[in-house]
């Protein structure tokens, strides 16, 4: 009976403790740090991204927030807004964990 390359590879990891769900964790949260790290500023369509909500939720609970304006940037009226990624992410959390 010969074992399938495959089937040795789950077997080593599962030895190791590790599973699929574990593996795609740890790809996930390295996958969201390169991008934070390599990106300065967020548009609209990043916090949608982020957050899973829509455009419309955005504005009406998220964006309004005070702590969302201070990193909020726009050169004038008529220029797309954006805001500093790092410190958005923490506000970002922060208000969805209220």
């Amino acid at each position: 009976m010969a074992i399938q390359e495959n089937d040795l590879s789950l077997m080593v990891l599962e030895k190791t403790g590790l599973n699929k769900k574990v593996l795609l964790d740890r790809y996930d949260r390295l996958a969201q740090d390169t991008f934070r790290k390599r990106t300065l500023y967020w548009d609209i369509e990043d916090l949608v991204r982020e957050t899973r909500y829509s455009k419309a939720s955005l504005e009406k609970y998220i964006i309004c927030d005070p702590r969302m304006k201070e990193n909020q940037r726009q050169l004038g009226p008529r220029f797309k807004r954006v805001w500093l990624s790092e410190p958005t992410a923490i506000v970002l959390e922060e208000i969805l964990n209220d």
